[in-house]
């Protein structure tokens, strides 16, 4: 810390005179954090935050005295005064060879740090400020769309293989599988992270919505369970594109989109390379469902569970075994279904009124439709620990639809649903 505070004077007076006197002090900053433990990193970035603000004493009347009867002269005089000089540091680590991603670690990191910082408005502040720099450095317009593939180079294939959030890659040949025939692993690149994808997209060409995540993974070809070689696809097997899992990899982008338009450059790709696709739909979990259900049995407030299904539901789920009764989950599947297609149409956040669901807002910010509900479609153990199973078709129809769906969920949270989810109502 005691080489950090003389290093950003340094910087920003030399920047003052020109990027480029202060090009080694940057580099210097960089590997001086990159070096330090979480509490050093911390600690250098709370000093950050705080003095690159200008100071409180006096601050109203400072501002008072920058006004004048030109108005944009005036606001062009408080801009420079109260606009942290961090946003010029960001600037000056961007232009490092490996700046970009600094940055992006460097956000990582302060969302990462913020609950173990004292008041942390000031730090708070520098995330947003740099949340919106790496916004327009990550627009859809500077990213590549990268078809991955097993000849791909081996770090992007690696990379995949770590990344994947949604349903854990087991091995080789279940990577194999996912990069092979009938599978399409989109991802989206920026050229100042070539080998580190930012977003990736799983799908499988099949023969109609799948209904079963299992199904879908284990099998190698739209009608086949067998580890055969397939030299080539045959496009009279395939219908149906499934959007499987989608998986952001970067924590210092979040609150960037990216996923929507990568969605969108897929179908269109897609299309492209297989006219005959006519359906696409997504295979996605239910994350927090089973803990919205858990918090309506304890819930000593008005439920929409009787007290007969709450003790029921006590009983069952203090058990381990009771979903490997075929007679109970006949018995739980109606209610269940409703009680999902309940909390996936009606249960808001209670500021925003969007879907608390976040893999349900994403989709129908991206202008889905909430198809079908799916009984035991992740028989894994995280599906019972999730969803009870159970998993949802987001399906994309035309692109006038889904902007018009889009709009009227982000304006007026308008939620689209199929007929085969408004009946489980």
């Amino acid at each position: 810390m005691n080489i950090v505070r003389p290093l950003l004077n340094e910087i920003f007076y030399l920047s003052s005179r020109s990027p480029i006197l202060a090009f080694k002090k940057v580099e210097t900053l960089l590997d001086q954090y990159e070096i330090s433990d979480k509490h050093n990193k911390i600690d250098i970035l709370k000093y950050i935050a705080k003095q690159s603000h200008p100071p409180e004493e006096n601050f109203i009347s400072q501002i008072q005295k920058m006004i004048s009867s030109n108005f944009v002269d005036s606001c062009e005089r408080i801009h420079l005064y109260t606009e942290p000089k961090y946003t010029e540091l960001f600037h000056l680590i961007g232009r490092q060879p490996d700046g970009v991603r600094s940055l992006v670690h460097m956000r990582a990191d302060i969302l990462e740090f913020l609950p173990e910082i004292d008041s942390p408005d000031y730090v708070k502040r520098m995330s947003t400020n740099l949340r919106d720099l790496l916004a327009t450095w990550f627009t859809t317009g500077l990213l590549e769309v990268e078809r991955v593939t097993w000849q791909s180079p081996c770090e992007i294939v690696q990379r995949i293989s770590e990344y994947e959030a949604v349903h854990p890659i087991r091995n080789w040949t279940d990577l194999k599988r996912r990069l092979g025939h009938y599978r399409r692993c989109f991802a989206y690149i920026h050229h100042m992270m070539p080998n580190d994808p930012l977003v990736i997209l799983h799908v499988a060409l099949v023969d109609n919505i799948s209904d079963s995540i299992q199904t879908l993974l284990n099998r190698v070809s739209p009608v086949s369970n067998t580890s055969e070689d397939i030299l080539h696809e045959d496009p009279s097997l395939i219908n149906s594109a499934i959007f499987y899992s989608i998986s952001s990899t970067q924590p210092g982008l979040r609150g960037i989109e990216l996923g929507n338009a990568l969605i969108k450059r897929c179908v269109r790709q897609l299309q492209v390379e297989h006219p005959e696709l006519e359906k696409f739909s997504s295979l996605s979990p239910i994350p927090d469902f089973r803990k919205w259900l858990m918090e309506e049995l304890n819930s000593s407030s008005t439920s929409i569970l009787s007290s007969e299904i709450r003790s029921w539901f006590r009983s069952l789920f203090s058990t381990s075994t009771w979903h490997l009764d075929e007679q109970i989950l006949n018995d739980i599947r109606p209610i269940l279904m409703h009680l999902c297609a309940y909390y996936l149409t009606q249960v808001k956040h209670s500021k925003t009124g969007y879907a608390r669901d976040p893999v349900t807002n994403f989709h129908l910010r991206n202008g889905a439709v909430i198809w079908r509900l799916n009984w035991l479609a992740d028989r894994s153990e995280r599906g019972w620990k999730q969803s009870l199973s159970m998993m949802v078709n987001y399906r994309y129809y035309s692109f006038d639809k889904i902007d018009r769906n889009s709009i009227d969920y982000i304006d007026k949270q308008i939620i689209q649903i199929d007929e085969q989810v408004s009946k489980l109502l």
